[in-house]
């Protein structure tokens, strides 16, 4: 049940209640009414009262007329004061003067006014004093004139009279008025204040989770009429919501169950995703584990193929057997290129592959990337053409890394399936709208082709058009799928249309960005022929595998630089224990992967070794390269890191970066010889 809190909340306030507004209501009509009732009967009897005072006063005139004459006839002073004195008598008479025909006072009676406080309804009501004036003629003699008799009356005891008897009147009409209020309120109260009230209470009262435990009613006088349809349709009202009340609560029911069930499901099901995510989160640290394992594995001896390869151009060797060097060079650089196209198609599914936004010339880039492929295409005897729209803007924003990457790609191919004929790379911008301009970039080739119903794969990842392509012309697969991410990421789409040996035409477009006119122009990049130091450095290489620390000495001293060597991060950690103060080696080429300490364990520790020696600069040689595992190289306290197989102009910049100084200073031979 609703509480008594509840209970005043729905009880109205004595002046709020509908009963007490009916009364008032009613109260003030019937005494309105009273009083205009009154005011009406006031004014009537006052008209009536007036009219009645004059005509006495009249009558009393008359009456006193022939023998007021006979003493105006007669010239009697005597009789004159007998007829004024008598016509004294009448309260309302003030004055009274007789005068004979030639206007000589025969007699004069008055009094003092008296002093009344109704003396304001006497004078606004009934006209205040009244004068009369009537001529004298006797009966004896009509046709003569015997004088004249003059009165004043003062209604002040008729107005007196007036207003006692209208307050009287008006106290009964306003009862009158009040008694009828009382009846009609009551009558009221019974026909619709009280069922009405009823009707309120039980509403009040009612428990809205139990409404059917109420029932409206009203008295048996009230049926068929406004408030028993009124009562009627509040009981339909709480049938229904009774009816809303039961599905309510059933629903309700039906929802927990349904919740309990659903928590329960989200509970198992939580669990099977964070068994998913877990694995999920293990199999993708597996997969770069296993990428880093593997770049580690076949970086490394590739490192050392690439770098007595070199050591052995540097020899005076014939030229049959600098022919077979550089093919080793070669075969080794295409390994390369398959391994580093596997990490980037990890890092992008990955989501970890970010873009360049840099200034750079697209002429540039496209003549470089002719360069690297115009070798290949010599060897077929293909013609490889360029054709860039006059249109196109020198300067473009953008990352010309990637981009050379797919146009490698996609070159690489054309020459690869293309056995005469010739390959063209035509350039041209395409207006989309006012805001936005494409570069579209299109490589043909006259090469076989490529079938009709594998077009749609052709992207995908490690599929080339049949099995017999692959044994024919070798490769992965994975060239166009790179490229294809790529060229998302790059906000653009990569399309291509083909006929079996009629050549393939392979299209990319990427928004087209112009270069910041404030921003200078790129300059190009002229590789110097080669390097010499400035000055010659102590080093400590540091690296398990004998033939790269042989490489790693062997090109530092080419330098003149002097090098010690450590076979594992605890023989380095050693090493640099017990070296001497000034005599702390200047640089530290330091391998990832090695037994008994790593190079980021070794790192660590030489950051905490006592004096300068803890500040040395220390490169990473790794062939490790996966972005998380280069991260936590920097993390452990390495300064750069140089990929194997190592490139030796990266290791010299890199050198010079860490140690803030020019040791290696690039020759032109052009500019020696100018």
């Amino acid at each position: 049940m609703i509480n008594v809190q509840s209970e005043d909340l729905f009880t109205p306030k004595i002046q709020k209640r509908l009963a007490s507004k009916v009364a008032r209501s009613v109260i003030f009509v019937a005494l309105l009414i009273g009083l205009l009732m009154s005011a009406v009967v006031a004014y009537l009897d006052l008209k009536e009262t007036k009219e009645h005072f004059i005509k006495t006063v009249e009558q009393v005139i008359q009456t006193a007329n022939q023998p007021a004459a006979r003493a105006a006839y007669n010239v009697n002073d005597d009789l004159a004061g007998e007829v004024a004195n008598g016509l004294m008598e009448y309260q309302s008479i003030i004055s009274v003067t007789i005068l004979d025909d030639l206007h000589n006072t025969l007699t004069s009676r008055s009094r003092v006014l008296a002093k009344s406080p109704h003396r304001w309804i006497a004078d606004s009501g009934f006209g205040g004093l009244q004068s009369f004036e009537i001529e004298l003629r006797t009966l004896d003699d009509p046709e003569v004139k015997a004088g004249f008799l003059q009165v004043i009356a003062d209604p002040i005891d008729i107005a007196t009279e007036f207003v006692q008897r209208v307050a009287l009147e008006v106290l009964v009409i306003l009862l009158q008025s009040l008694i009828i209020a009382g009846i009609f309120s009551l009558i009221f109260y019974r026909l619709l204040i009280g069922p009405l009230q009823n009707i309120s209470k039980a509403l009040a009262r009612t428990n809205p989770d139990e409404p059917l435990a109420t029932r409206l009613v009203v008295p048996a006088k009230n049926h068929g009429d406004e408030l028993y349809v009124l009562a009627e349709s509040g009981n339909r009202l709480l049938q229904s919501v009774a009816k809303r009340i039961h599905e309510r609560d059933k629903a309700e029911t039906d929802l927990r169950k349904a919740a309990e069930t659903l928590e329960q499901r989200i509970i198992e099901r939580t669990a099977e995703l964070a068994e998913q995510y877990e694995a999920a989160k293990a199999a993708s640290k597996a997969k770069q584990e296993f990428l880093a394992s593997m770049s580690h594995e076949i970086r490394t001896p590739m490192a050392g193929v690439l770098g007595l390869a070199d050591m052995l151009l540097e020899d005076k060797i014939s030229l049959e057997t600098r022919e077979k060097v550089e093919k080793i060079k070669d075969a080794t650089r295409s390994l390369l290129v398959i391994i580093n196209d596997i990490l980037d198609l990890s890092k992008i599914d990955a989501g970890k592959l970010k873009l360049e936004n840099i200034n750079y010339q697209l002429h540039r880039e496209l003549n470089k990337t002719l360069e690297l492929v115009e070798q290949s295409a010599q060897e077929k005897s293909l013609e490889l053409n360029l054709q860039i729209a006059d249109d196109i803007p020198a300067n473009l924003h953008g990352d010309p890394t990637r981009l050379r990457q797919v146009l490698i790609n996609l070159l690489g191919n054309a020459i690869k399936f293309t056995e005469e004929g010739e390959i063209t790379l035509s350039v041209r911008q395409e207006q989309q709208s006012k805001d936005l301009s494409w570069l579209v970039l299109k490589v043909s080739d006259t090469g076989i082709g490529i079938p009709a119903d594998r077009l749609d794969e052709i992207f995908d990842e490690f599929t080339q058009a049949d099995a017999s392509i692959s044994r024919r012309y070798s490769g992965t697969g994975l060239g166009l799928a790179i490229s294809k991410r790529l060229v998302n990421i790059m906000g653009g789409r990569i399309t291509v249309l083909s006929e079996e040996n009629q050549g393939t035409d392979f299209e990319f477009r990427i928004p087209l960005k112009e270069a910041d006119k404030n921003t200078p122009s790129p300059t190009e990049d002229i590789e110097p022929d080669y390097y010499q130091a400035r000055r010659n450095l102590v080093i400590l290489a540091v690296d398990d595998n004998p033939l790269n620390l042989r490489i790693v000495s062997a090109l530092m001293e080419k330098y003149g630089h002097v090098v010690h060597e450590a076979n594992t991060g605890k023989e380095a950690v050693d090493q640099l224990s017990n070296t001497v103060q000034g005599e702390e080696p200047d640089l530290i080429l330091m391998d990832i992967r090695m037994p008994e300490m790593s190079g980021p364990e070794a790192t660590k520790i030489i950051r905490e070794l006592d004096g300068p020696i803890a500040k040395t600069p220390i490169i990473a040689l790794t062939a490790d390269v996966v972005e998380d595992h280069v991260k936590e190289y920097f993390e452990a306290g390495m300064n750069a890191f140089v990929a194997k197989p190592i490139n030796p102009t990266k290791l010299l910049e890199e050198i010079n970066s860490v140690l803030q100084e020019p040791i290696h200073e690039p020759v032109f031979q052009k500019e020696q010889s100018a």
